[in-house]
């Protein structure tokens, strides 16, 4: 399809035809006009057509492009949903590991991990650094927990930096 409405290079647009019949008398422009008319609404059917066919492909790209925008929000609103689901299980596990005594258990699910993850989730990004810090706040936080008590029965002293006899 060409891109503009006219006529085909090797025929002449009605145009040409009406300026050659100007130059002669006044009834053979008239039979001319009769002559033209024909060409004159093929032209113009063919411009209707082409316009037609600007527009359908215009409205389909516009519905493309809103199909595309629905699917990118509904891919974002999963995202965020997933994000809080995270956080409400992490904050949710880290109080009760928190309340029985697991304060290793209420530390990895809390803090920086839990940050990260969600951060996973709704942003749909990581970021080198991330990892190092929740290593770093792991070991913090495992170097201030106190040692573990001892088995329930066994004797005093028996903890795991107890001496053997």
């Amino acid at each position: 399809m060409t891109s503009h409405a006219g006529p085909q290079p090797d025929q002449p647009s009605a145009l040409d035809i009406a300026a050659q019949w100007a130059q002669m008398p006044a009834e053979h422009l008239t039979a001319a006009l009769k002559a033209l008319e024909p060409q004159l609404k093929r032209e113009h059917q063919l411009r209707t057509l082409q316009e037609n066919n600007r527009a359908r492909l215009e409205e389909e790209r516009l519905k493309s492009e809103h199909e595309r925008e629905k699917r990118r929000h509904r891919r974002h609103m999963v995202n965020v949903s997933a994000g809080l689901a995270v956080a409400l299980g992490g904050l949710a596990g880290s109080l009760y590991f928190g309340t029985i005594g697991q304060l290793v258990l209420a530390a990895v699910l809390f803090g920086p991990n839990l940050v990260v993850l969600v951060k996973m989730f709704t942003l749909r990004r990581s970021d080198p650094q991330d990892i190092f810090r929740v290593t770093t706040a792991m070991r913090t936080a495992s170097s201030a927990l106190p040692p573990p008590d001892p088995a329930p029965g066994a004797p005093p002293g028996a903890g795991p930096g107890a001496a053997a006899p």
